[in-house]
């Protein structure tokens, strides 16, 4: 899946959380990483949901998305 900038996506299942993509790049890596493992080499996406913008890697942002919202 492509995840573009602009777009606005629901989460896979149920789909009833929404997350528009503010931009996407290395200076948008989440500040914390909450694993035993290194952090992933790879962008992260600046989102906002519900009025609040958050951070995270674009493989996790990938996993989450379901599908683009038309």
């Amino acid at each position: 899946m492509k995840i573009k900038v602009g777009a606005t996506y629901r989460n896979r299942g149920g789909g009833r959380t929404s997350r528009k993509v503010l931009a996407i790049g290395d200076d948008h890596r989440p500040e914390k990483f909450l694993s035993t493992n290194p952090p992933p080499d790879e962008p992260g996406v600046l989102f906002e949901q519900d009025g609040v913008q958050r951070k995270l890697y674009l493989s996790s942002f990938i996993v989450w998305a379901g599908n683009e919202v038309k």
